[in-house]
């Protein structure tokens, strides 16, 4: 083969896959219309590839030529379905009517044949779901065999000229077609995996709660989300390549929790905190709450940590703890106040007896004032264990222990006390 046709026809074909490189992604959407416009897209490019590589032949000998047509249509076929390759074929077998002469009916079988093939190919891909290399070799020898078919058709005259040019096509077509489908495989490829990684910062970002991904070996943040930097107050690039410890609080006990936490899920591979102290941007630092998961992937080691701060949990706890703590006394204070009010009724109602039969001037009569008036005292602060709605209580005073303050434990809040009376019920009709 003659080196600078060679050159050439490996320029075209590259030049092909620079074009495929970047109109990967053009029409891309599921629509029909970007179905149809992408077929196009392809089917044109790749024809116009054909009829370059038709006018750029290699001389095997002299006065003896061949040309890798066949190359750019097995490929867009490949990869992009029948229809593209047989637009690119249709552009080849125009171009080969107009020069006409010799072998145009076997040249149009031959671009044809191999959009055919091509397209099989394709759908064979599609079913088993991945390009593998027997994909590959069965496409590039039912190209070749296209090709012989082809000659075949000149009679006994295209069979000695083939006798003369068979391994040349071998060669063209075990190259052009298994080597460079291989790169048109890693084109397509690398998009899939950009669109992956697109979608894993999309979900990433839209996560409620903060990711933060540590490499295990170098102790450096990996990656992180929009939580992550909403509360942290860090940027996605202050964060990234740092070592991790350096955004830990500074006091040694909160260091020490943070290594023991490390520690753990190193070993476990899987932790849970609660409360584990945090520092933010302006040095402030709150508890978190933290998940902690080691995955493995491609060799390597990593830490995933999801946190969420801890302040609404713990005021959600406390509020449970006061409420059933709350309910407790309640419950304590109205069974109380059921097993007082009952001898209490008793004595203020034998004192009010008494007090009926003995004279006012008395100092026994004063007792008996007394008495029914601490009694009296007794049956109000038992109504109000009956009314708790809060806990409040007692100021301690000289060393007095602090206990629940009855009276203000079961007034009425500040807001209900604000609010309007409700209005008088109507009088009932006569």
């Amino acid at each position: 083969m003659t080196a600078h046709h060679t050159l050439e026809a490996v320029g075209l074909l590259v030049l092909g896959l620079l074009f495929y490189s970047y109109s990967f992604d053009w029409l891309a959407r599921p629509r029909f219309v970007d179905r149809l416009g992408r077929t196009f897209l392809h089917g044109l490019g790749f024809g116009v590839l054909t009829v370059a590589m038709m006018i750029a032949r290699i001389e095997i000998a002299p006065g003896v030529f061949i040309d890798s047509r066949a190359v750019p249509v097995a490929l867009i076929g490949l990869f992009e379905g029948g229809p593209a390759g047989l637009l690119a074929a249709a552009m080849g077998c125009f171009y080969r009517l107009v020069i006409g002469g010799n072998g145009v009916v076997a040249g149009v079988f031959s671009l044809l044949g191999t959009a055919a093939v091509a397209g099989l190919v394709h759908v064979w891909v599609r079913h088993d779901g991945l390009l593998r290399a027997r994909h590959v070799i069965a496409l590039a020898a039912a190209v070749y065999v296209v090709t012989f078919l082809g000659f075949a058709m000149l009679g006994a005259w295209g069979l000695a000229l083939f006798s003369r040019v068979w391994p040349e096509y071998a060669i063209v077509f075990a190259v052009g077609i298994g080597l460079v489908a291989r790169l048109f495989y890693d084109v397509a490829e690398q998009h899939r995996l950009a669109a992956e990684q697109g979608r894993f910062r999309a979900v990433l970002d839209e996560a409620t709660e903060a990711i933060r991904i540590i490499d295990c070996d170098t102790q450096r943040i990996v990656d992180a989300n929009r939580a992550d930097c909403v509360i942290s107050g860090y940027t996605r690039e202050e964060l990234v390549g740092r070592p991790l410890r350096e955004f830990w609080p500074e006091d040694a006990e909160s260091q020490r929790v943070q290594e023991l936490a490390m520690a753990e899920t190193y070993a476990a591979g899987f932790l849970e905190t609660r409360g584990s102290p945090f520092r933010n941007h302006g040095g402030t630092v709150f508890p978190v709450d933290t998940t902690r998961r080691i995955v493995a992937f491609q060799g390597r080691r990593y830490e995933i940590i999801v946190w969420r701060e801890a302040a609404t949990r713990i005021a959600t706890e406390t509020l449970d703890r006061e409420a059933s703590a709350l309910r407790a006394a309640t419950l304590l204070a109205r069974a109380a106040a059921h097993e007082i009010n009952n001898p209490l009724a008793v004595i203020l109602g034998y004192l009010q007896l008494m007090g009926t039969r003995m004279p006012s001037d008395t100092k026994e009569a004063g007792w008996i004032r007394q008495m029914t008036d601490a009694g009296g005292r007794i049956r109000d602060a038992v109504g109000r264990f009956n009314r708790l709605t809060r806990f409040e209580v007692t100021t301690p005073v000289s060393g007095a222990p602090a206990m629940l303050d009855s009276a203000r434990s079961s007034a009425p809040s500040q807001a209900e006390s604000e609010s309007p009376a409700p209005p008088p019920s109507p009088p009932p009709a006569s």
